[in-house]
């Protein structure tokens, strides 16, 4: 007998395009028969050819003989003879010699199957074999991949002898001296240590063998293995449906097994194929809908697997089976009887089994090795069958019965988690009938023991539940496994009930070929794109993806978007609802295909106790049945369904499910040419067919059937019942339509139909005798066209006698004949047909003509014709190929994998067929031609010719040329293209402005023509939309709001009022305008006019003169001395050089981001753009980013344009924008010294609002890539780099430009001295401001070359470029001087100050710190005018203020400003000149546009100043014209509600902008001081104040728009404050002067103080300061050097006077007034005792007015002022930072001249105190309020004791008032209060309480009056701060 495995040879050296059916060819011709073949490895021949081998095996021995022979075989490929070797295949040699004495298959299989028993056995009863003392171990870790971690680890179990590691395949074997410790190891486990947490070790029994031996072991296990794990599976999609959709592309899986773990539930995949799971294992990412998966490979198998190999090697029996194992194990290909039948077809009744499929040759050797175990198709090992008595009850003692289980617990999933967490559950059964148990498996018997013993709980549930062990016989009858023969290969359907509510879920349709899950699960969860959010599953339906949202108002959201759009593809997006369970009808599952009817019938009433019987039944699967029962006499037939369910009925287990509502509706009877479209339309009309929201229609059945599927169940039902009224006509045609509830059955069977059975069977024994033919047929499928129109496919039909039927519907081919050549026939189709490649068709293609490849195969009559066209295409170049459509409306391309012709190259070959045709034409023109156009390109259709119109242009596709066809639409257009314009009368603008702004119309343009409106459209159009539009007009309502009040006015002038008006009718959607007193009506978004006058264009010299090219900086590289880096201010476009670089897109179109590039565009003409269209072709379409490309430059002055396309630095990453960047910059220059130019301009690339990127980084990366090519390339043509900045990083690049070059030419924006003009150059413009007698004249050049009294300059901190260059200017001592003024000054916040002018052609020199803050500035150059008027100037020179920081025109508007509010305060100035210096021309336009406006507004303005002693205020006549008055405002609207709305919102924002401050104060009293001051604020400031004075309270209510009332409250909150300092001082001290009739006279109130200051700083430093300087409060003024005797004040000598300049002697005391010398002498007022002398333990204070002196830690001073801070409570633990002594003169005499005041009244009453020391906490932002200005209660809100300010008796109390900084620190005040007689506070308190029965007032208010705490005063000057503790 000959062996199995001498039936195997090897074929080498078989040309490597000589497929596997032409290699059967060859064999047949030798009249030999392969039963299965195999490409063993790939080989190179020394001809250098390429070749391979493979090993076939043979039917019977004497085919071997044969072969082995002849040796060779001759064969012919691609017309060249070659020969082929064969062989007899083996293992180790090739070529195997007979031994007789070797065992048979037979023998080798049965003692294989002792020895398992034997090991088995053995291994039960402890007898461990002496060689099984190794341990193999996997899931280790690459730590403990080491031979001394792992001998570490194993030594406790007993002595190692060796340690094997494999880093290969991840395994170790560690050997034992002893066989018992290596089964204790094994019995107790191993774990290691894995971060935190532990590992548990796989380990198991092996034999001693070499490592190289463990390697082949392992390698031959994973060849061999077919099952996976699989966890991470979320639990909603926990279940078969969701398993198998993820896995069954991999390849067919025959079981999955769920597990419900204590830590995470996990499955097991078994495949047919371990192809298919080495195919998984290979991905390193599984992607489905619910996530990402973790799979790994099954660890039972793997050691199952491992067992029989080392069975083998036990035995000692060379393995003969490993190579039949290696070749057929696990993949079937040895094609036995069943698998045959199962590839080819079945085979009728009479067919006789060959020797070739006997049962003896064809089982494989591991199948008979393993015969006494129950083993899987894959020869694996499974649980023993039930009826072994000891097996079977070790089973049962795993599994429970439980029953009382609640209702909310009666769900699998619920129940499988509780019963985890008590241990691993293997199974878990659920019972359908009426007394609701489960039986649970579990792992382990030890936890079924432990759950019985103690039951089970679960959580709100009123009892627990009853357990047991389970019924032994229950468990044979109720087994959950099921065969598959009960079943068929019908799958359970997916319900949606099962899953979430309707009101959470969405279906998506609509969905293209390319669109991955992950895409679309991202657009939904994103919020801002779909409105979606939290996503808990989605699932793959027939008709689109299923999406189930977490909150119900997120599918809302989804429903309420307008459009879907995912990849420029709108997708469909619905509700989906939720089926119903029907109660008329179940499903029975497991019925015989053909069952008895009336045996059915007669079941099913035994089944009823009521009798019922069925209405219908309809057979859906080929196992199973849908039963109708009448709902009026049956009811609910779930009672009926519980009985059919589990019982037998024709030796079939029969077993049931409930049916629910379909969303699937089959339709059949159609037409042909009815397209798709037109059955979704038809069944989307409520109107024709009943229903609506279709989601898609598949067509499985060309022509005759569709599945119609719609996002409502109920609109299947619906259908149904209106075809019973009668059929429906679709295209006319009637059809029959019905639910279809197996749709995925239907497109399983059209996918893999089942084997052809042959119509005839014999009805009687006579019949069955007679001979029947040998048939077998093959459903080839979507590979019919290609195998059936091939040339082998003709050659089979002359090989084999046999005939060949081709059914073309069925996609079949049937063979009839001899048995044996039928059987060979039809195998080498099947080969044939295993070698075509399907791949998706036009990936290479473009996208129009893949669509018309898609539109030609949708008809039958275009699909014929395409294919023939095609099918002579391939013949002419030799391809074997066919176009195909897929059942998911795909194309596909199918072709021979040995054909020589790639996709590519077919696709190249089907795109040459198709003609493309396209014309532009704008899609408002064809919406506009509407029908017509329909049927022409509806006709075009008919012909075959497919039209497209899309994005402006329509393309035509056809196999033949479509230009008549062009024509026919191009005329079509021209009907509708005549534009029209009418005239609509209307009296009312308002009507107009809102009829244009709200009416809707797509076709017609709506425009004013002065006061009516005009309509422009076509002919068509206006005849539909003139009367729309009048009845529009009509229709409107107008309201209108007279405005009276004053602020009102203001408010709708002003820009702010303006905004609020065009927002209010936005969003009303109304329009509202000014109606002003002469009846001009405004809207309030009219734009201001602009002139259309066109200027002539300017000559390039004029362009020259006016916008010049300045160079701001030069320098030399310091990388290379030949390269001059310039930087420029000017227009880059206009700049003179080689080549300019445009910063352009990706497809460098012009003009898009404004910029250069429109610029370009502009100046330089079209044909740049024209040239750059053609260049866009050349490089591919796109301009990427980092590369650059040339042109022509049009009419641009240089020579070539370079355009770049920089990074954006707002989409990516700044590592990617970085190396862009500098990538543009090298190409750059590349392409300038490529062309040999020697200079280029670039602009700061990607540094503007669109690209996002940061000046200072984008200049540093421009000047370093510079830098870095200029170093490599020396030798460069370019030696001039000109870099163009805008005004704003102007200052950015010349710094960083300073880093990188050395210095030739200097900037005026860094620190570096500038190149100043020689001379200054008069611009011919000067302005007169006639009412005040001063001009205005603007020149270019150097400022300190100017003639003047006063030179202003404008500085950043008083440092810069005018600095350093006046320094080098005059004299060095200059920058000395300075610092040491700003010393003197003692305020870090200064903004002026004065300077020598040392050789300057100026007497005063004046220094600005401008902050380029306009608003701040406009003040600080006011004071400096002031200041230079107060010197008496009569000229000065002022820059531009700002100018490296400000645009011009803002330079300009703050010059002006300043200028303007100068003029304000000092009508009659005593300067009569001022020249404006700027630096160059860039900046005179803006200067010329102010100061021409400000011409107007000034020569016939009111001004009004202030004197400043008090004086009368002059004015003159204002002539300029006022605004236009506003008389009423015009609402308009299409609704009256509107309109009111708009009007309440209006009043309600004037009434939010219009408040009242109140102002409380002592000194509001003496009217005479105040009333002046208060009325010029009024006029200045535009409020309204009202005094409220009587004899105790002095109050000012100010009142007026926010704004101005704040700007009103600090004027006179600071004079007032200035007014108190005047008068407190006119209490002491009162200077005179003696006139000249020889009175004295007492100087008025300001000059009185003004004297008394200057005095006092004359006696502090007036003698020490060598400087000849004194500077005197807030002025700084100028005397002759080293003399300080004589000042010059600005004094008014008497009341109702004007202030002016007077010089005083302070030593002589005389006072020289317009020539007159008086003598002035000072008197102090009152008694000697009043008189006011400073403390005198203060500092020196050197002339200032406030001082803080800190103290000394280790002073007597501080000792003592801190243990007061102690002693009264300060917090334990603080950390005392500093305590300073506070001196303020000024507040000190004030709060001295309070204390005399109350002393004098307590004068009698010794027991009251006077003055208290007491604490003030307080934060860090008040303490330098109170240093400079004292406690304002002004300030202060309602307390619970009054309005005023606080102090407390305990530090701990005003601790809680410290509030601390940002830095932790806190500040507390130690204060000297007047508490003098006191009253109980309250919370209305005010104002200081008066005695009852007099006029006299209390001096506080106090929270206890037995033993008061706290304090509270309200007049400031009641308290003086004298210590500052900073603490924490």
């Amino acid at each position: 007998m000959t062996s199995q495995d001498e039936n195997v040879v090897i074929i080498t050296g078989i040309p490597f395009n000589l497929s596997l059916a032409r290699l059967k060819l060859v064999l047949y011709s030798y009249d030999v028969t392969p039963l299965s073949m195999r490409v063993e490895r790939e080989q190179n021949d020394d001809d250098s050819t390429s070749s391979k081998s493979v090993i076939a095996c043979m039917s019977s021995a004497s085919d071997v003989l044969i072969l082995l022979k002849r040796g060779a075989l001759n064969c012919t490929v691609a017309g060249k003879e070659r020969s082929i070797k064969v062989g007899l295949f083996t293992e180790e040699s090739g070529v195997k010699e007979k031994n007789d004495n070797e065992k048979t298959l037979e023998e080798s299989s049965k003692a294989d199957s002792e020895s398992d028993s034997e090991q088995e056995k053995n291994s039960q009863e402890g007898n461990h074999s002496e060689l099984l003392r190794c341990v193999h171990c996997l899931r280790l870790t690459d730590e403990y991949m080491n031979g001394t971690k792992l001998k570490a680890t194993f030594s406790r179990f007993g002595q190692i002898d060796q340690v094997l590691v494999s880093m290969e395949r991840k395994f170790a074997v560690v050997k034992f001296q002893n066989d018992n410790d290596a089964y204790n190891a094994l019995k107790t486990g191993v774990t290691i240590d894995v971060g935190k947490n532990t590992r548990i070790l796989s380990l198991s029994l092996t034999l001693d063998l070499p490592l190289k031996d463990y390697n082949n072991i392992e390698k031959t296990v994973r060849s061999q293995q077919s099952s996976i794990f699989c966890t991470r599976i979320p639990t909603h999609s926990f279940n078969y449906d969701a398993i198998n959709k993820t896995f069954i592309d991999f390849g067919p899986i025959i079981r999955i097994e769920l597990h419900q773990s204590q830590r995470q539930p996990y499955a097991l995949v078994d495949f047919k194929n371990p192809q298919s799971a080495r195919k998984v294992m290979s991905c390193s990412d599984i992607f489905t809908p619910f996530g990402t998966v973790v799979v790994d490979w099954n660890n039972r198998e793997t050691n199952d697997i491992r067992k029989m190999i080392l069975n083998e090697r036990r035995q000692k029996v060379k393995p003969s089976g490993a190579v039949t194992n290696r070749n057929y194990r696990g993949k079937n290909d040895r094609p036995s009887t069943s698998n045959n039948q199962h590839r080819t077809g079945r085979r009728n009744n009479r067919s006789k089994p060959t020797s070739r499929a006997s049962s003896t040759a064809s089982e494989p050797p591991m199948q008979a090795n393993m015969q006494g175990l129950r083993r899987d198709n894959r020869g694996r090992p499974m649980s023993p069958p039930p009826g072994n008595s000891s097996e079977d009850q070790s089973h049962i003692r795993k599994q429970i019965y439980c029953r009382n289980i609640p209702e909310a617990f009666y769900n699998r999933n619920i129940l499988m988690t509780h019963f985890a967490r008590c241990g691993q559950v293997e199974k878990l059964y659920l019972s359908t009938s009426e007394s609701k148990f489960a039986i649970v498996t579990f792992c382990e018997q030890s936890v079924a023991e432990t759950v019985v013993k103690r039951g089970l709980s679960l959580p709100g549930a009123e009892k627990p539940l009853v357990i047991r062990w389970s019924n032994n016989a229950y468990t044979k009858q109720s087994s959950p496994s099921k065969s598959a023969s009960a079943y068929g290969n019908d799958r359970e359907p997916f319900h949606l009930q099962s899953v979430h509510n309707s009101d959470r879920t969405i279906i998506v349709s609509r969905l293209g070929a390319k669109m991955r899950t992950e895409k679309l699960q991202n657009y939904f969860l994103n919020k801002r794109r779909s409105g979606g959010g939290k996503i808990l599953s989605m699932q793959q339906l027939p008709d689109g993806i299923f999406i189930v949202f977490e909150d119900p108002s997120v599918q809302k959201s989804v429903l309420q978007r307008e459009k879907h759009e995912v990849d420029r593809k709108e997708l469909k997006v619905f509700s989906k609802t939720e089926p119903k369970q029907l109660e008329d009808r179940f499903i029975i599952m497991g019925i015989a295909e053909n069952p008895d009817m009336t045996i059915l019938e007669m079941f099913l009433e035994n089944c009823d106790k009521y009798q019922n019987t069925p209405n219908s039944y309809e057979k859906i699967g080929r196992s199973q049945l849908l039963v109708i029962y009448d709902f009026r006499t049956c009811g609910n037939v779930e009672r009926i369904r519980i009985q059919v369910d589990g019982k037998t009925l024709e030796s079939q287990k029969l077993l049931t499910r409930p049916i629910f509502q379909t969303d699937c509706l089959k339709v059949v009877d159609l037409k042909e040419e009815t397209s798709n479209n037109f059955i979704e339309l038809f069944f989307s009309n409520v109107q024709r067919s009943g229903g609506k929201d279709v989601t898609f229609v598949d067509r499985q059945v060309a022509g005759s059937q569709a599945f119609v599927f719609f996002a409502d169940c109920n609109v299947v039902d619906r259908i149904v019942a209106r075809s019973l009224l009668g059929k429906l006509e679709v295209d006319g045609q009637k059809v029959q339509v019905s639910h279809c509830y197996n749709y995925l059955q239907i497109v399983s069977q059209l996918n893999n139909p089942p084997p052809y059975v042959p119509p005839t069977q014999p009805s009687s024994p006579s019949q069955a005798t007679k001979e029947i033919p040998n048939l077998m047929t093959i459903n080839l499928g979507q590979n019919f066209r290609i195998i059936t129109t091939s040339k082998l496919f003709e050659e089979l039909k002359t090989k084999f006698k046999v005939k060949f039927l081709v059914l073309e519907s069925e996609r079949s081919v049937t063979l009839e004949g001899d048995e044996n050549e039928v059987e060979l026939g039809a195998d080498l189709i099947v080969t044939l047909s295993s070698e075509i490649v399907s791949v998706v068709f036009g990936a290479t293609m473009n996208e129009l003509k893949r669509d018309f490849v898609r539109f030609c195969l949708e008809h039958p009559s275009r699909a014929e014709n395409f294919r023939e066209k095609c099918q002579a295409a391939f013949n002419a170049n030799l391809i074997i190929a066919s176009v195909e459509q897929g059942h998911t409306k795909e194309v596909l391309l199918l072709f021979h994998s040995s054909g020589g012709a790639g996709a590519q190259q077919i696709e190249t070959v089907v795109s040459g067929l198709i003609y493309l045709r396209r014309f532009s034409c704008e899609m408002k023109h064809v919406k506009q031609a509407g029908k017509k156009w329909s049927e022409v390109v509806f006709g075009l259709f008919q012909q075959g010719i497919l039209v497209i119109s899309k994005q402006g242009t329509t393309n035509l596709l056809s196999l033949s040329d479509p230009t008549s066809a062009q024509e026919k639409l191009r005329k079509c257009l021209k009907e509708f293209t005549t534009v029209k314009k009418e005239i609509v009368r209307t009296s009312e603008l308002e009507r107009v402005l809102f009829t244009i702004k709200y009416f809707n119309s797509s076709t017609c343009k709506l425009q004013r023509c002065g006061s009516d409106l005009q309509i422009e459209g076509t002919q068509h159009d206006l005849e539909f939309a003139k009367p729309a539009v009048l009845k529009f007009v009509e229709n409107l309502k107008i309201q209108t709001m007279n405005v009276k009040e004053a602020h009102l006015q203001k408010i709708l002038q002003s820009s702010v009022g303006v905004d609020f008006l065009k927002k209010s009718q936005n969003k009303h959607k109304i329009v509202i305008l000014k109606c002003t007193t002469d009846g001009k009506k405004i809207p309030v978004d009219q734009k201001k006019k602009v002139s259309t006058k066109k200027k002539a264009p300017p000559t390039p010299s004029q362009q020259k003169a006016e916008k010049p090219h300045l160079v701001v900086y030069e320098g030399k590289l310091k990388t290379n001395k030949n390269v001059s880096v310039k930087v420029i201010e000017g227009n880059i476009v206009t700049f003179p050089c080689d080549a300019i670089v445009n910063t352009s897109n990706e497809d460098i179109k012009l003009g898009q981001s404004g910029g250069i590039s429109a610029r370009i565009l502009k100046n330089g003409g079209s044909s740049i753009q024209d040239e750059m269209n053609k260049l866009l072709r050349t490089i591919g379409g796109v301009l990427f980013q980092g590369d650059a490309v040339v042109t022509g430059s049009g009419n641009l002055p240089c020579k070539k344009l370079i355009h770049t396309c920089g990074p954006s630095w707002k989409t990516q990453p700044t590592a990617n924008s970085t190396k862009y960047l500098k990538s543009c910059v090298v190409m750059c220059l590349k392409r300038a010294e490529k062309s040999t130019f020697t200079s280029i301009a670039i602009p700061l690339i990607s540094c503007d609002a669109v690209s996002g990127g940061d000046a200072t980084v984008c200049s540093q990366l421009i000047m370093d890539t510079i830098s870095e090519y200029f170093a490599e390339t020396q030798a460069s043509t370019l030696n001039q780099v000109n870099l163009v900045p805008t005004l704003k990083t102007m200052e950015q690049l010349t710094d960083t430009v300073r880093k990188f070059t050395n210095q030739t030419v200097f900037s005026c924006y860094g620190s570096i001295p500038p190149k100043l003009p020689r001379s200054v150059r008069h611009i011919p413009s000067k302005f007169e401001i006639g009412a005040h007698k001063l001009s205005v004249e603007i020149l270019v050049g150097d400022i300190t070359g100017q003639k003047c009294d006063v030179m202003i300059t404008s500085t950043k901190n008083f440092e810069g470029a005018i600095i350093n260059a006046i320094a080098q200017k005059v004299d060095i001592s200059f920058k000395k001087e300075l610092s040491d003024s700003l010393l003197r000054m003692r305020n870090p916040n200064v903004k002026i100050a004065t300077t020598d002018a040392y050789s300057l052609p100026c007497k005063h020199l004046l220094h600005l710190n401008i902050a380029a803050k306009i608003n701040e500035d406009v003040v600080t150059v006011k004071e400096a005018l002031l200041r230079a008027n107060f010197f008496g100037a009569k000229s000065i020179a002022i820059p531009a203020f700002g100018g490296s920081r400000l645009t011009g025109k803002q330079c300009a508007e703050l010059t002006a400003e300043s200028i303007k509010n100068f003029l304000e305060v000092i009508s009659q100035p005593s300067i009569g000149k001022i020249y404006v210096v700027l630096f160059n021309t860039s900046f005179v336009d803006d200067y010329k546009s102010a100061f021409a406006n400000f011409t107007i507004a000034a020569s016939s303005a009111s001004t009004s100043s202030m004197s400043v002693d008090g004086g009368q205020t002059s004015s003159s006549t204002n002539n300029k014209p006022s605004p236009e008055t506003i008389e009423k405002l015009i609402f308009c609207g299409r609704e009256s509600a509107h309109n009111h709305l708009a009007i309440q919102e209006l009043v309600v924002y004037k009434t939010n902008l219009v408040t009242s401050k109140r102002i409380e104060n002592d000194l509001l009293m003496n009217l005479g001081e105040t009333e002046k001051l208060l009325k010029l604020v009024e006029v200045h400031h535009d409020v309204e104040i009202q005094l409220n004075v009587n004899k105790y309270v002095g109050q000012a209510v100010i009142t007026g728009l926010r704004a101005d009332v704040d700007a009103a409250y600090e004027v006179v909150f600071s004079t007032l404050h200035q007014l108190d300092k005047e008068l407190t001082n006119m209490k002491f001290v009162q200077w005179k002067y003696c006139d000249i009739c020889g009175n004295d006279v007492a100087f008025p109130l300001k000059s009185n103080y003004l004297l008394e200051t200057n005095f006092q700083i004359y006696q502090d430093i007036g003698e020490k300061n060598q400087n000849g300087e004194m500077f005197l409060n807030s002025t700084s003024l100028k005397v002759e050097k080293k003399s300080v005797e004589t000042i010059e004040l600005l004094l008014a000598l008497k009341d109702n006077q004007l202030a002016a300049l007077q010089t005083v002697d302070f030593s002589n005391m005389i006072l020289k007034s317009s020539g007159i010398t008086l003598p002035i002498f000072r008197e102090l007022v009152g008694s000697p005792r009043d008189a006011i002398s400073l403390p005198r333990d203060w500092d020196d204070m050197n002339g200032s007015d406030v001082k803080q002196v800190p103290l000394q830690p280790l002073s007597v001073e501080y000792t003592q002022t801190l243990s007061m801070f102690n002693a009264c409570g300060l917090p334990g633990g603080s950390t005392i930072y500093k305590i300073s002594r506070l001196q303020n003169s000024t507040l000190y005499k004030q709060f001295h001249v309070q204390r005399s005041k109350v002393e004098r009244k307590l004068r009698g009453s010794p027991n009251i105190k006077v003055i208290r020391r007491l604490f003030h906490g307080t934060s860090e932002d008040s303490v330098n309020s109170i240093l400079t200005n004292g406690f304002d209660r002004s300030h202060a809100g309602n307390g619970a004791y009054g309005r005023g300010v606080y102090f407390a008796t305990k530090s701990s109390y005003s601790h809680d008032y410290a509030i601390p900084a940002a830095n932790g620190h806190r500040y507390m005040f130690l204060v000297d209060v007047v508490t003098g007689e006191y009253w109980q506070g309250r919370r209305d308190t005010t104002a200081i309480p008066i005695k009852a029965g007099s006029n006299e007032a209390y001096d506080c208010v106090v929270d206890i009056m037995a033993a008061p705490n706290i304090f509270v005063v309200f007049k400031d000057s009641s308290a003086y701060a004298l210590y500052l503790l900073e603490y924490s």
